[in-house]
């Protein structure tokens, strides 16, 4: 059984290490915790106030058979923990060069040290003990096709591409897609306070699970705040989160010159929206913004004279490698197992990025 858990909106994900080399192609982290954030003093701000839901794609333990589930917004508890049960012990979550080159590292990315998480900021804490963490969609400006954008951090020299979705994959049997559903300790645990779900994956055969990925279970964990009238080039509520992590503000930034030609730029874009966040947010902590949109463009479709050629993608994407896929036909009825096309998020999550 596999699981696939995705997180958009404002999160802190903290391991309790970060050492190289303890797993083949990636960062060991230990059990990692993924801290929902929002601003105390926003409680009665839409506009900058996140909120956090999840749901799901899967079945209920212990039915094979019937309809599964497809659930958005559903409460979430203090604390959630998430990992597959009967699958031995947990190895911790390992980080992929993807998380680590597109997700910022606030100790590398702040200016000061860090005093400890403030809990006043954190609204939920949800723990997964193994699996890998990576980076997927990318911080974009939706005018030429929504390509990936390059973005700076006010009052510091970092620049490059930034991640606004974080997968954690769990799992990688796809052999016991049979014996699971004959093991009742085989499942995906989705546990917390008022909550106990025991999840298996939506059966492959059954007309309304023609689009879903087999043998994967899906959690969407959410934390937005309401959706903007307009889409803005900047992401002041990030200093929420540099705020939770514990890291000092700045009275005002350094590099006045930056923040000055920023100000100009944000005021020309939309003067009401950058003083109603300059009101609400304040100054102080480094936060994203775009460069310049207009550069950030892929070649467009041509005719090239000589015929291109296909190569074996290197690396591979994450999840099931070559030989992996369910067998099309066992003799035990998998003869359609690979009709799915993996929707991955888009059926169950129609949350809005801001």
């Amino acid at each position: 059984m596999r699981a696939r858990i995705i997180f958009q909106g404002l999160t802190l994900f903290v391991g309790e290490r970060l050492t190289k080399g303890e797993t083949k192609g990636g960062f060991g982290m230990g059990t990692l915790t993924a801290y929902l954030i929002s601003d105390p003093k926003h409680a009665s701000m839409p506009a900058h106030s996140h909120n956090a839901y999840w749901g799901l794609i899967g079945r209920d333990h212990g039915k094979p058979t019937g309809p599964g589930r497809a659930e958005t917004k559903k409460p979430v508890p203090p604390v959630t923990t998430i990992q597959l049960m009967g699958y031995g012990n947990p190895t911790g979550v390992t980080a992929l060069e993807s998380y680590l080159d597109y997700v910022p590292c606030l100790s590398e990315l702040h200016w000061g040290k860090s005093i400890g998480i403030q809990n006043g900021f954190v609204t939920r804490k949800i723990v997964i003990p193994s699996g890998t963490i990576r980076a997927r969609e990318f911080i974009s400006w939706d005018w030429h096709g929504n390509t990936p954008s390059e973005v700076a951090y006010m009052d510091t020299n970092f620049r490059g591409f930034g991640a606004n979705e974080v997968i954690v994959d769990i799992g990688g049997d796809d052999d016991d897609i049979d014996d699971y559903r004959k093991d009742n300790d085989k499942y995906l645990s989705v546990t917390g306070d008022g909550l106990n779900e025991k999840l298996w994956p939506r059966a492959k055969g059954h007309a309304a699970d023609e689009d879903i990925e087999p043998n994967m279970v899906e959690i969407v964990i959410s934390n937005l705040p309401a959706r903007r009238r307009r889409a803005l080039p900047w992401g002041i509520h990030f200093e929420s989160l540099v705020d939770a992590a514990g890291y000092p503000r700045r009275v005002q930034y350094q590099n006045t010159r930056q923040y000055d030609a920023f100000v100009t730029a944000a005021m020309n874009y939309d003067a009401y929206e950058w003083q109603s966040d300059f009101n609400s947010m304040g100054i102080g902590q480094p936060f994203p913004f775009f460069i310049d949109p207009t550069k950030d463009r892929l070649a467009k479709l041509r005719d090239d004279p000589p015929a291109a050629n296909a190569v074996d993608p290197i690396p591979p994407v994450p999840g099931r490698q070559a030989g992996e896929g369910i067998p099309a036909d066992n003799g035990k009825g998998h003869a359609n197992h690979g009709m799915g096309h993996d929707p991955v998020n888009y059926v169950i999550c129609p949350f809005g990025r801001e």
